[in-house]
């Protein structure tokens, strides 16, 4: 197990437990990195079943197109070097009710002799067109030719319905079943029909998406909605606060309609009401590629580019491929307040898009907390640390013989020192003067707490290294 604990708390079940204190002087493996989840609303592909894909074509092979695909992936087109994307997306389609599979019915010289069925439900089913013909080498053979609007992607061979239904079990775009013994008469093709891809999706599709993924805990760091509802972002984000508690350290990035895009108070109202260190409201949307998209869609892009960002890396006047934003907010008063307030915007800098400054929606530091934690590269690299200590320690743990010795606990702090924090400092992180020891509220003279023989408790000392986001240059002319 892991998860937070309390000082002084003692847990049942074996783990490793952290938790995170920061100070004025800020003393207190990047498992999750690049990992982003999405449910995703498709013509095509799997209803309720999670797929992990590693680029936009293997998306756009299971799916089609999906706008959403367009946004996660937004600079791998990128003209500079510099392309941020995440190593794996974990893709989850939803549906409406009114979701169904395109199918076509094959007659014989009686009647109906064969379904023929999309395999997924969606309008993609409806593009696939069948074409009966006899075969030119064996006149007793049946052939069944699939194309996708004007391509052939398949065809198979039959001398019976039940041969040409078995020849189609492992197509990925129809499914046959046999109705009569007759063999279909030949045609020159006719297109599936009726197909739906349920576009209009159920909230409670949404919030069955959020119990499945609490089964996918370490396949994900962030996670969005893609949508605007206000109710479903708010239970969503609660859903995050509790998953975080239990050792999940994720994100969750959301935006809204483009009535909200507009609204100045009711973005700053949102960023208010999250007022969490995980998570992101963005409050622009953009213009692309003739498309506009609210801030809701945009939240796609930043989820997948927050996922992605290295620890040492830094969103701040990131330079977006978005050709517009959709509200241009004065630069001195009205995008000032709304960063204040805990909102990711994006801002035209000449004719760039550009992401302004990097923060989530904690504006109000709770207890143990500090306003660094507004930050997203904070929370970033405190989440790495915490998932760091709690793998390292279980491994630690199933490591035989494990006595609870000094000096094996020495030889754990050192051990964590040079797995944990080493890494993070040989690439800046956090400061080089990390430490890592036994806790003296439990150990030495001055000892409050008397621990369990079966636990060790230990502290953590380390500096976060900011990013270098503003520079002041004081000119002075001789």
């Amino acid at each position: 197990m892991a998860g937070i604990y309390q000082p002084g708390e003692e847990k049942v079940l074996s783990g490793a437990y952290s938790f995170l204190k920061s100070f004025i002087e800020e003393q207190t493996t990047p498992g999750l990195r690049g990992k982003l989840a999405l449910p995703i609303v498709a013509d095509w592909g799997p209803i309720g079943e999670f797929v992990r894909v590693r680029n936009k074509q293997a998306a756009v092979n299971i799916f089609g197109e999906v706008e959403d695909f367009d946004l996660i992936w937004a600079d791998f087109i990128r003209p500079s070097s510099i392309s941020i994307r995440p190593t794996q997306v974990l893709l989850y389609r939803l549906a409406g009710a009114s979701a169904k599979k395109a199918f076509l019915i094959l007659v014989g010289p009686s009647g109906d002799c064969i379904r023929v069925e999309a395999k997924y439900e969606g309008e993609f089913g409806n593009r696939l067109k069948v074409a009966v013909q006899p075969n030119l080498m064996d006149a007793a053979l049946i052939d069944i030719l699939i194309y996708l609007d004007a391509e052939l992607v398949e065809s198979q061979t039959g001398a019976t319905n039940a041969e040409l239904v078995a020849a189609f079990a492992g197509s990925e775009y129809v499914t046959l079943t046999k109705i009569s013994d007759e063999l279909p008469i030949p045609n020159a093709g006719t297109n599936l029909a009726d197909g739906d891809s349920g576009k209009s999706v159920e909230a409670t599709k949404y919030t069955d998406y959020l119990d499945k993924l609490i089964t996918k805990k370490g396949e994900y760091g962030v996670f969005t909605l893609g949508v605007a509802d206000a109710a479903l972002n708010a239970a969503a984000q609660d859903w995050t606060d509790e998953q975080r508690y239990k050792g999940n350290y994720i994100k969750f990035v959301f935006g809204g309609d483009a009535n909200r895009d507009k609204n100045k108070a009711d973005i700053i109202q949102a960023s208010k009401d999250a007022n969490h260190m995980a998570v992101i409201n963005v409050g622009s949307g953009v213009k692309w590629r003739g498309k506009t998209y609210s801030s809701s869609k945009v939240a796609v892009y930043i989820a997948s580019l927050a996922a992605a960002m290295p620890l040492n890396y830094t969103m701040a006047l990131y330079i977006t491929n978005f050709d517009e934003v959709t509200v241009e907010w004065d630069q001195d008063t009205d995008l000032i307040d709304l960063i204040e307030a805990g909102t990711l915007m994006l801002n035209k800098d000449n004719d760039k898009v550009i992401i302004q400054e990097p923060v989530n929606t904690l504006t109000v530091p709770g207890p143990d907390q500090s306003s660094d934690f507004g930050k997203i590269r904070v929370v970033d690299t405190f989440d790495s640390i915490l998932l760091a200590e709690e793998e390292a320690g279980k491994e630690w743990i199933r490591k035989q013989p494990n006595t609870n010795s000094p000096a094996r606990r020495a030889a754990f702090c050192q051990m964590m020192k040079e797995k944990v924090f080493a890494p993070l400092a040989a690439i800046e992180v956090i400061a080089p003067d990390y430490e890592y020891m036994e806790d003296p509220l439990y150990y030495g003279q001055n000892a409050i707490y008397t621990p369990k023989r079966s636990a060790g408790h230990f502290v953590a000392g380390f500096r976060h290294q900011d990013a270098l986001e503003k520079i002041y240059t004081y000119n002075k002319a001789k």
